[in-house]
C-alpha cells in the first residue's frame, strides 16, 4: 500500500494485493482532501495555547475488489470535544447504497456516541471513566433502536483495565 500528500491538504493513495492461490488481484484507490475549520483569524494574535484543532476531511475511496465507492466527511466542531461526520456506501454496479450521520461528544472523564442510518436506525454509546488515573474502570452503556423493524437493545459494560 503508499498513500502520500500530494499538496499540503490533498493525499492520494492506493493498496494492492495478488492472492496466488485463486489468481485474484483485489485494489483501494483513496483520496483525502483536508480543510481548515473556518476559525483562523486575520491577525497577527500568538496562537491559542493547547493541542491543534484536529483537520476536517473529505475522503473517497474505491474497493476495486468489491465494486463499492465510499465518501466520508468528518468536521471537528469544537476541537478535542465535538465531532460530527457522515458517510456514503453505493456500489456503481448494483446501486444499492448506504448513508451514516454520526457525532461524537469528548467530556472530562465520558465520551457519547450517537449514529444514525438510511433506515432510521438510532445507535448510541456512552463509556464514562469511574476514576481519575489512568487504567481506571470504565462503565458503558450501549442502546440501539430499530423503527423499520420496531427492535430495541440494550446493554451495559464494565471495562477494567486499560
Amino acid at each position: 500500500n503508499y498513500f502520500q500528500a500530494v499538496t499540503p491538504k490533498l493525499a492520494m493513495g492506493g493498496e494492492g494485493m495478488y492472492i496466488g492461490a485463486n489468481g485474484n488481484m483485489l485494489s483501494s484507490y483513496t483520496a483525502k482532501y483536508s480543510f481548515d475549520n473556518g476559525t483562523e483569524e486575520a491577525t497577527d494574535a500568538a496562537p491559542a495555547p493547547g493541542p491543534p484543532e484536529a483537520p476536517s476531511y473529505l475522503a473517497a475511496t474505491y474497493n476495486a475488489g468489491q465494486g463499492m465507492l465510499s465518501l466520508n466527511y468528518k468536521r471537528a466542531v469544537t476541537a478535542q470535544r465535538v465531532n460530527i461526520g457522515a458517510s456514503l456506501e453505493c456500489s456503481p454496479m448494483t446501486l444499492e447504497s448506504q448513508v451514516l450521520l454520526g457525532a461524537e461528544f469528548n467530556l472530562t472523564r465520558s465520551k457519547m456516541n450517537v449514529c444514525i442510518d438510511g433506515s432510521g436506525r438510532i445507535q448510541s454509546v456512552l463509556e464514562t471513566k469511574l476514576g481519575r488515573e489512568p487504567g481506571s474502570p470504565a462503565l458503558n452503556f450501549a442502546a440501539e433502536l430499530d423503527h423499520g423493524k420496531n427492535v430495541m437493545k440494550f446493554g451495559y459494560g464494565l471495562n477494567i483495565g486499560s
